[in-house]
């Protein structure tokens, strides 16, 4: 019995000590950062990445791009570290028929929905919902304030997008009546048009945010839907300590939707998302 003993104790000791192994060389491999394939996405994935590679982890981005479903289910399975997403997104992805539309109720529904051992960190002041554009001149001679006054414009205006918009994002602005939707090659293309108070446009609150140029074109504010997009890292919550967890807030705390309109700018005049996010993180002291 005691050689039975010595030799069943000597078997849990192994065992226990191969598993304090791969716990080590867990923790000690580099944590994948991944991304969807805009350069949004790409982008703000360069932020989190360059912000938890300054508190001293080994931090690598995917070279490709994922579908956000990819991406959560790599976080969940533990072969995958972050990536960058949007409430509403995400909510839509846990639940295809999500009745959240504030931002406060779309964050307590997204923690309420994920998977076990997932988490998201606090939201950035990015936004990334949509909204719909009037020229001012239109607008003031209309007596529209908010979305909710958008009946109140002439019937039949078209619509002008850059991106097409889903099925529930329609019918949000339902109540303005439009006409046609028609596209435009680019945002400044949209905003021209809805300048001259014969179109309104319809554009996320990102796209609108990277036209330098906004002069006679107002976003219209609401209350309620199109559903809200705030930009969270969504992480394997096992893997972040304090001093990752506070890059993270810092990043929540500086990072603005202009700010990032403005280095997805960069990345697209040929940056390297790398390169352009460690300068704003440099400067802004992230």
């Amino acid at each position: 019995m005691g050689i039975q003993r010595r030799i069943t104790t000597a078997l849990v000791a192994g065992v226990l000590a191969a598993v304090s192994l791969t716990a080590c060389a867990d923790d000690q491999r580099p944590l994948t950062v991944g991304h969807g394939d805009s350069p949004e996405m790409t982008t703000a994935a360069a932020v989190y990445a360059g912000a938890l590679a300054r508190t001293g982890m080994d931090v690598e981005t995917l070279p490709h791009a994922e579908s956000q479903k990819e991406l959560l289910d790599g976080v969940a399975s533990g072969g995958l570290g972050l990536f960058p997403a949007f409430t509403g997104d995400l909510l839509v992805q846990l639940t295809p028929a999500p009745t959240a539309i504030s931002a406060e109720d779309v964050i307590a529904d997204v923690n309420r929905s994920l998977p076990q051992q997932v988490a998201i960190g606090d939201p950035a002041s990015v936004s990334d919902r949509w909204q719909v554009l009037a020229g001012q001149d239109l607008k003031e001679r209309s007596g529209v304030e908010t979305l909710a006054d958008c009946g109140r414009f002439p019937a039949d205006l078209p619509i002008v997008v850059v991106q097409t918009p889903s099925t529930s994002v329609l019918d949000a602005i339902a109540g303005c009546h439009h006409g046609p939707v028609r596209s435009v090659p680019t945002v400044d293309e949209l905003v021209t048009q809805v300048r001259t108070g014969r179109a309104l446009g319809l554009a996320t609150a990102l796209d609108t945010a990277s036209v330098t140029d906004l002069a006679g074109v107002q976003a219209l504010k609401s209350d309620g839907p199109p559903i809200a997009q705030d930009l969270v890292p969504v992480f394997a919550s096992g893997r972040f300590e304090k001093p990752q967890l506070k890059a993270l807030s810092r990043v929540a705390g500086e990072l603005t939707t202009a700010d990032l309109a403005q280095l997805v700018r960069e990345v697209r005049d040929g940056g390297s998302p790398r390169a352009v996010a460690d300068q704003w993180l440099a400067t802004h002291g992230v």
